[in-house]
């Protein structure tokens, strides 16, 4: 009995060949990056500390999560710091001086040499735009 031609062994091989191809690349397909809690804020928050900061292990101070325009109480107004746990949601923060910044998904912010926060908006754009 012989054994398969050299054509054969050539086609068999190049199927293994792409079958642990196939395992190996499935294996690189990115996943969506999930966020995480990060310095006392839960995902989906978006967190702020009025004193105290989150590298010296301080907790939030107060922390939203509904997508709207929101007016900051006392735990948040005026915040120094604030951080958007969010995957791809803005956090438009507000100042009494009319200005305002946008804080990226995933990012932590100082705010005050901006100036002093009044309101939120988390936003369906990264960017913070409509």
């Amino acid at each position: 009995m012989r054994g398969p031609s050299s054509t054969t062994r050539s086609r068999l091989s190049a199927v293994a060949l792409l079958a642990g191809a196939a395992t190996v690349a499935s294996g690189l397909v990115a996943t969506p990056a999930q966020a995480t809690s990060a310095f006392g804020c839960n995902y989906p928050r978006v967190c702020f500390w009025v004193s105290g900061s989150p590298y010296d292990d301080a907790p939030p101070t107060a922390s939203f999560q509904d997508n709207y325009y929101q007016t900051l109480g006392s735990r948040s107004r005026g915040a120094d710091w604030v951080y958007n746990t969010r995957n791809d949601d803005g956090a438009k923060i507000f100042y009494s001086n009319g200005d305002w910044v946008c804080v990226a998904p995933g990012e932590l912010a100082y705010l005050e040499p901006y100036g002093y926060a009044v309101a939120l908006d988390i936003m369906d754009s990264p960017y913070c735009s409509y």
